[in-house]
């Protein structure tokens, strides 16, 4: 589920409902794929790390997270990501810089971060064996 892009300061936000599991560490790779992807989205300082955020709810709680301006959400630059995580519920914000949305419309940006988390599931955790000789 996703409401209509709704335009604060220079950006429009969407929120996406998204299920338990998503991973901070996921999205995080999602984001970063569309930075490497698309130029548009990159500026001086602009990392995957600096544009997500995971805000930790009550489950109760997700539903009203949706509704911070993006001028108080956390980060600068042109994307900005806030995970509110219920636990078996959540929900992204996604805040875009109206320049931005001109060269890189939503119906260009939500299916690319959806290929790119889908594709994250392919990480996988380094283990590192140690044997004693």
């Amino acid at each position: 589920m996703s409401t209509r892009p709704v335009s604060i300061a220079g950006y429009e936000s969407m929120t996406i409902q998204v299920r338990a599991g998503l991973g901070e560490r996921r999205l995080v790779a999602a984001v970063r794929s569309l930075l490497v992807r698309h130029e548009v989205l990159r500026a001086d300082g602009v990392t995957a790390d600096s544009c997500v955020h995971r805000v930790v709810l009550l489950p109760e709680m997700v539903p009203h997270a949706a509704s911070v301006p993006v001028e108080d959400m956390p980060g600068t630059g042109p994307l900005r990501v806030v995970w509110f995580d219920g636990g078996a519920v959540g929900r992204i914000v996604l805040a875009v810089r109206r320049d931005v949305l001109a060269r890189l419309p939503w119906h260009v940006l939500l299916p690319g971060l959806v290929s790119a988390w889908t594709a994250s599931i392919h990480l996988r955790t380094r283990r590192v064996w140690i044997s004693a000789t």
